[in-house]
């Protein structure tokens, strides 16, 4: 599979992606453990494990042997693949409209005062660029 081609994370998936994104190369142990420190309903780590080896398989992960110990290091960026899970987002439910987006997710949140203003601070940062 090309990176072009690469398959879409699922929920389960993207939650071990950010286990590795957080820990840069981990183990499958290492990811049984994060995953289920935040979990009430516990994955076994067969599971884990398999999810891992097709993550590697469509092209997410690599892995190197240390010993009989798999480490897996992620092969494409958190940052990339945010900015590409929110391009498909704006794409297919805006129209590929930047403004509808935002605008929807302003209409959606309860923003706070402190919040409006470092918005309105990001925004004066863009126009002086």
């Amino acid at each position: 599979m090309t990176k072009k081609q690469i398959r879409k994370l699922s929920p389960a998936n993207f939650e071990i992606m950010k286990v590795i994104w957080r820990l840069g190369e981990a183990s499958v142990n290492d990811v049984f453990e994060a995953v289920n420190s935040r979990r009430k309903d516990k994955v076994r780590r067969t599971t884990i494990q398999v999810q891992m080896n097709r993550l590697e398989e469509y092209g997410w992960l690599k892995h190197r042997e240390v010993g009989r110990t798999h480490l897996f290091r992620a092969v494409r960026g958190r940052q990339k693949t945010e900015r590409d899970i929110i391009n498909d987002l704006k794409n297919r439910l805006f129209g590929g409209s930047r403004m509808d987006l935002v605008k929807s997710l302003i209409d959606e949140s309860d923003l706070q005062p402190e919040e409006i203003e470092e918005l309105r601070e990001l925004l004066s940062k863009y126009d002086k660029e």
